[in-house]
Formats: C-alpha cells, sequence, structure tokens
C-alpha cells in the first residue's frame, strides 16, 4: 500500500511533527506504506492574527473572520497538493467547528477528528480532557455528559502556564499544570485522559504523562490510528 495524507489547519510545527511521527508509528505497525505532507502553522508562524488569516477565537464569534479562516485554511492545504492525496486530515482541537466550511471551500472531505474521538472513547464512561480554551464547546459536543473538560480555574492555571513557558521558551510550566491536573482527576476516579492542547503537542512525552493510573491519549495518535484503520478498510482506494 502507498498511502498519502495531507496534514494541515494545525498552530505549530511541532504539532505537525508529532502527528507524522504517530503517523509513522502506525504505518509500520501495520505495514503500509505513508507519506505525508502538512502546510505551514494556522495563522502564521508567529500565531497572530493578519488580515484573511484571523484567529480561531475570533473567526468563532464573527461569520466574516469565519468565511476567511475557512478560506485561508483551504487555500493552505491546496497550496501543498491536498488534491492529489488520499486522506485529508487536520490535527488540532481547536479546528474542529470549522471542518464543514474548509470542505465547502476544497469540495473535498477532511477525516474528522470528532468522528476518531468518539470511535476511540465509545466504550468509556468518563474522559477528562485537558484541552484549550476555543476547543471545549466542541469537546463537550463530541463527547455530550462523559467528557470532564477544564473549568475556569483549571482553564486560568493552564493559561498561566502559558505564558510562563513563552516568557521562558520552555513548555515546562505548561507539562507541569497539565500533570497536576491528572493527578487530581485520577484521584477523583477519572482514568481515562485526553491530551489536547497544541501549545504542548509532546506532553505525553513528559512529567504530565508519568501519572500513576492514568491512561493517556492525545489528539495526533488517536486520528492517526483512525486514519490508518480507514486506509485498511479499503477507503479510499490505496496504489497498490
Amino acid at each position: 500500500m502507498a498511502l498519502t495524507v495531507a496534514a494541515f489547519g494545525a498552530l505549530n510545527t511541532d504539532s505537525y511533527d508529532v502527528f507524522s511521527e504517530r503517523m509513522g508509528h502506525y504505518a509500520e505497525k501495520h505495514d503500509i506504506g505513508v507519506s505525508l505532507i502538512s502546510a505551514g502553522p494556522y495563522p502564521n508562524s508567529r500565531g497572530e492574527s493578519e488580515p484573511g488569516r484571523p484567529l480561531r477565537a475570533e473567526a468563532l464569534k464573527d461569520e466574516a473572520k469565519r468565511k476567511e479562516l475557512c478560506a485561508a485554511v483551504a487555500a493552505d492545504a491546496t497550496l501543498v497538493g491536498a488534491a492529489r492525496c488520499h486522506f485529508l486530515a487536520m490535527p488540532c482541537m481547536s479546528m474542529i467547528g470549522f471542518h464543514d466550511g474548509i470542505e465547502t471551500v476544497l469540495g473535498r472531505s477532511i477525516v474528522r477528528l470528532a468522528d476518531a474521538l468518539k470511535e476511540k472513547y465509545k466504550n468509556v464512561e468518563r474522559v477528562g480532557v485537558i484541552h484549550m480554551r476555543p476547543a471545549k464547546q466542541r469537546i463537550e459536543e463530541i463527547f455530550g455528559p462523559r467528557a470532564l473538560t477544564l473549568d475556569d480555574k483549571l482553564a486560568d492555571r493552564l493559561q498561566k502556564a502559558e505564558e510562563e513557558a513563552k516568557k521562558n521558551h520552555n513548555p515546562f510550566a505548561i507539562y507541569e499544570a497539565m500533570k497536576n491536573i491528572t493527578l487530581d482527576w485520577v484521584d477523583g476516579g477519572i482514568h481515562h485522559i485526553l491530551f489536547a492542547r497544541a501549545d504542548a503537542p509532546r506532553a505525553h512525552l513528559s512529567s504530565a504523562a508519568q501519572v500513576e493510573g492514568a491512561i493517556i491519549n492525545t489528539h495526533f495518535d488517536i486520528l492517526a490510528e483512525h486514519i490508518i484503520l480507514k486506509a485498511i478498510s479499503g477507503a479510499p482506494q490505496l496504489d497498490s
């Protein structure tokens, strides 16, 4: 098999790198050759809003900016050759709410991260999700009452950690905050934890993941495995 995947819409290049690693892991596990092409960060390497490339939070509140975002992400996908790939993927939790608009512009389906998450946790009674603020509503829509999301207190804790990480150019503060939340949730009986923060794509390799009793997945892992399993099932037909 020769599988081609286009990834776009992620916040930073590290997210693409981790997603590529996980795609390679599952492809090797199932003896599938895979080639992944990635777009640049959205909105840009500085993570700042620009004309025609608004931040996600802005696009969630303004229909005109939503259309601008969808057009910009679709253009990023087209630029890297998404039209020639078997699968299109957006390894970003905060982009879940924009899939419909981006698909409309592209004229092609995107593998839904929401579907991958639902499938992964379909038999799990309760899942704790460490997410970024724009993704909270989407997570609640995906999992309903089964999801434990961040309340304002925990979201503020992570925001302070994010500011410290930016100041020090080191994600350690975010990892420690995620670890402490994971510890609290495991103590409260929540053992399935989804790491879904774009500003800490390698949290699964950090202190945050070293919590006894926690069953940790990342959205990168879940989406990558979902795509490989779709390929194995024959959708779409792959080159031999």
